[in-house]
């Protein structure tokens, strides 16, 4: 819900939108985008089949796709009823995450690599870089996608090698709930495999602690080479969820 909320402050004329339903929420932030889904169905009781026909009209109204996050902890009857409204199995996600310590330390440092901050003038091309990397060809199309979390924020980080900024990384401190999420971090494919994304892991970890969170969440598909850098920072499996959709008629 963050991402929509910080689109649309950012962009008041774009079509995100958000509502509080069934126990969590359902986020839409513009066709095709993949962000936006609905989340925490199933978490206050049973879900119905008017309920989720309730979760496709939301989507279909705006052309897309109906997406729902499904937790191994949701009512089964939220699997029931996605089931006889004939969602599907589009991906699993792993959600892993870490206490944080007030002792720890933390170390990004890497040899002729910088890792800071994004700075207020830099935030137009951490934009680029996340959506280069992430999209290639359609990156034009999706760097607005990272505007909202490119400056004033802590996580927003950026790696330089030779003044150059070669890769990215965000995340969302959320001292109401004691947690930081790290999302986002990308590396120009000349200059990976430099150690820059477990860097970014450890600058992350370090904010996170000095803003007093202590939890840290991140979410990845399975197996990934992102998975691995999170383990080796510490993180375990809490839970893998399933994303289900079903395509407008």
């Amino acid at each position: 819900m963050a991402t929509a909320q910080a689109v649309k402050a950012a962009q008041p004329d774009s079509a995100a939108t958000w509502e509080e339903f069934g126990g969590g929420h359902l986020v839409f932030v513009a066709k095709d985008y993949p962000v936006g889904r609905a989340h925490g169905l199933g978490f206050s009781g049973k879900v119905t089949d008017q309920d989720i026909e309730h979760v496709e009209q939301f989507y279909f109204r705006h052309g897309a796709a109906a997406q729902v996050d499904v937790s191994p902890y949701a009512d089964s009857s939220l699997f029931e009823a996605l089931n006889r409204r004939g969602f599907q199995v589009a991906e699993f996600n792993q959600t892993l995450a870490r206490r944080i310590s007030p002792q720890e330390q933390f170390s990004a440092q890497l040899k002729g690599i910088e890792i800071r901050a994004v700075r207020p003038e830099e935030a137009g091309t951490w934009c680029k870089v996340l959506a280069q990397v992430f999209f290639a060809e359609n990156a034009a199309r999706y760097e607005s996608m990272f505007a909202p979390w490119a400056s004033k924020n802590p996580l927003a980080l950026a790696a330089f090698s030779s003044e150059q900024m070669i890769a990215g990384a965000g995340g969302l401190l959320v001292p109401k709930h004691d947690v930081a999420a790290f999302f986002g971090a990308a590396t120009l494919p000349q200059f990976q495999g430099r150690g820059i994304q477990a860097a970014f892991m450890q600058e992350r970890l370090r904010v996170a602690e000095q803003a007093g969170n202590g939890l840290a969440v991140t979410l990845t598909l399975p197996g990934t080479a992102w998975q691995r850098n999170a383990e080796r920072a510490g993180f375990r499996t809490a839970y893998t969820k399933v994303v289900v959709i079903k395509a407008p008629n």
